[in-house]
């Protein structure tokens, strides 16, 4: 997590935006899931549109950066809240300032997008004519404003909180329905942003309020896991061969990690395939669950190599367990 506190009109950026669960636990199951499994295409679908979305939240992201303001400003990416009850309020960009409150939700949608206020209906028409229904994303917004309210009430704060949608994706073309909507191109964030500075002229919190207001939000970020909904033993297991395009397994011979279809050897394969267990299993490994995953026969080669990697043991003899870091593969 990416965590810096500056003065003044800097640009403060107090979250940066990271690679989702979702995301990292699709390209996991690319990886692993073999193609001819019957809910394959369906995951690469879903792989190739979280990767999209988050291309377009990068897109807004350097618009940020492009914005230099004289106010003091605090800018949190991806933020997650979970209230009690366990419901969840992600919001793609929080803007903090001493005026107002900016919620952002960013779309990456290409076509021909209507709006029907009546019913709240969100849909996008593609170029060969397919009707394709969406979140919609006026209700997302206003929901989190309303959870953002009561949370300033609480701790004693009174501010305006603003709301828009942020259109990542040059080709979407937004009919007249969406003129009363607040919804703009990425291209005039910051016209927009500068436009609510002129509306909310007033101060309502000082320096050190925003930033302890913003510094609590952060502390509040709950991070969730997405999960799967497939079971693990659909899901190849050991080291894969990167140049094999994962289908084929390396196996740990003569203290090297060797593909058996091309021959190649490829040692840090085995670090991929730990990240790849901490998804699809948990945190945490044994000797024998390393030992089945990789399929190595021998007790005291998985403890050397388990060893070697200095991960933090919980647990003596046959209850040790090692804990597989977050950061493993940075």
């Amino acid at each position: 997590m990416h965590y810096s506190l500056a003065k003044g009109g800097e640009s403060m950026l107090l979250k940066k935006r990271e690679v989702s669960s979702k995301q990292r636990v699709l390209e996991m199951v690319e990886r692993r899931l073999p193609k001819s499994h019957a809910k394959y295409d369906y995951f690469q679908e879903m792989l190739r549109r979280t990767r999209a979305g988050y291309a377009g939240e990068q897109r807004v992201d350097k618009e940020w950066q492009e914005i230099y303001l004289q106010h003091a400003h605090y800018l949190l990416h991806d933020v997650q809240l979970k209230v009690e009850g366990g419901s969840i309020h992600q919001m793609d960009t929080l803007f903090m300032s001493q005026n107002f409150v900016l919620i952002v939700e960013i779309k990456n949608i290409a076509g021909r997008v209507d709006y029907m206020e009546d019913n709240h209906q969100f849909i996008r028409v593609t170029s060969d004519g397919r009707v394709d229904g969406f979140r919609n994303p006026f209700d997302q917004v206003k929901r989190h404003a309303r959870f953002l309210h009561r949370l300033f009430q609480m701790s004693g704060h009174h501010l305006p909180i603003e709301t828009i949608v942020v259109s990542a994706n040059p080709s979407m073309i937004m009919s007249p329905t969406f003129l009363s909507q607040p919804i703009i191109h990425v291209s005039g964030l910051a016209e927009r942003v500068e436009q609510l500075f002129q509306q909310h002229q007033q101060v309502y919190l000082s320096e050190n309020d925003l930033r302890e207001l913003s510094t609590h939000i952060l502390k509040m970020h709950t991070p969730t896991q997405w999960t799967l909904d497939i079971k693990v033993d659909e899901l190849k297991k050991g080291a894969l061969c990167s140049k094999c395009h994962f289908d084929h397994v390396l196996r740990y011979t003569h203290g090297k990690w060797r593909c058996s279809n091309c021959q190649s050897i490829d040692n840090q394969s085995m670090l991929l395939a730990l990240h790849d267990f901490r998804l699809m299993v948990g945190n945490n490994i044994k000797n024998a669950q390393f030992r089945d995953f990789f399929d190595i026969d021998s007790e005291k080669a998985a403890y050397h190599l388990l060893k070697k990697l200095k991960f933090e043991a919980i647990g003596e003899n046959k209850n040790r367990e090692y804990v597989i870091p977050t950061n493993l593969l940075e």
